[in-house]
């Protein structure tokens, strides 16, 4: 069991190390990324309470940077920065979300700050596997890819989202981040039904599962990591848990702004929550996953 890395979490990690298994950390939260030469500079108070909390614990990246889903070519210089990071730490595995960040191109580009949904079609698989084939042999993991929360959907493609991950895996050897949440967002704002997509989607690839709450802004519910997750994606964990074998990791989100309205209470009782989902289970033991 692991959740996701942010500086109110350090001292409670730091003091309770039996805490989690795993801590999952957003590479990206480590440096400052600007234009010229110089692009990424490291945050060192990030880094050191970073290194100072997570001393004792295995790592797994969550990436939010490369922007897979943008029309184009990979970008190899954001690539290179993970890589000089997983030198350092030594991740178990690599994740990065199945959707568009980045709008525009070269200099011009800009951070969309949410994930842009794709078209679930063959284009976006031509485009798609060969950046998470070069991802793998870079990084020399295995890349996890994670479903969206999409807002605004596309209309008249031909595959759904579960059919993309499953080409994607079978043509890369790629692994899939399954965000129950994300899938509960769907469900609540585009009518998808959870169950049918985790009857579609090839389970024996999915390696990690990501567990947070939300909240309605307006007339959208929205993946807002704001605190304990819905009785549904739950639900969803417990049917996950008992089906999906390869399973190897279950991450609690919650954003740092969330942290003391929830309390340590509300999150330990979170995190109880789920392991009582996984123990079920009989995970196997959570360790590097190699390059398929």
């Amino acid at each position: 069991m692991g959740a996701v890395y942010s500086g109110a979490l350090a001292e409670p990690l730091a003091d309770r190390p039996d805490l989690i298994d795993v801590v999952s950390v957003i590479p990206e939260t480590l440096w400052h990324e600007a234009t010229g030469a110089d692009r990424y500079t490291w945050i060192r108070s990030s880094v050191d309470l970073f290194d100072a909390a997570t001393a004792n614990y295995p790592v797994v990246f969550h990436g939010i940077g490369l922007s897979l889903g943008t029309a184009g070519p990979l970008d190899v210089g954001h690539l290179e920065q993970v890589a000089i990071a997983a030198d350092r730490y030594a991740p178990l595995w690599v994740s990065e979300h199945l959707a568009a960040f980045r709008v525009g191109s070269g200099p011009t580009s800009a951070h969309a700050g949410v994930g842009l949904p794709i078209a679930f079609e063959p284009a976006t698989l031509r485009m798609l596997a060969p950046k998470v084939t070069e991802m793998q042999r870079r990084l020399g993991a295995r890349v996890l890819l994670e479903n969206s929360a999409v807002y605004v959907d596309i209309p008249e493609v031909p595959w759904t989202e579960a059919g993309l991950l499953n080409r994607l895996c079978e043509a890369t050897g790629c692994g899939v981040l399954l965000d129950l949440h994300n899938l509960f967002v769907n469900e609540m704002n585009l009518g998808w039904d959870g169950d049918e997509y985790l009857d579609e989607l090839d389970l024996a690839n999915v390696i990690e599962v990501h567990i947070a709450g939300g909240e309605h802004i307006g007339r959208w519910y929205t993946d807002a990591h704001s605190g304990a997750a819905p009785d549904r994606v739950h639900e969803l964990l417990e049917r996950l848990a008992g089906e999906a074998d390869a399973l190897r990791l279950a991450t609690f989100e919650l954003h740092e702004s969330r942290y003391d309205t929830l309390g340590i209470d509300g999150f330990t009782g979170e995190l109880a929550a789920i392991r009582t989902a996984l123990d079920a289970a009989n995970l196997a033991d959570v360790e590097a996953l190699d390059v398929a």
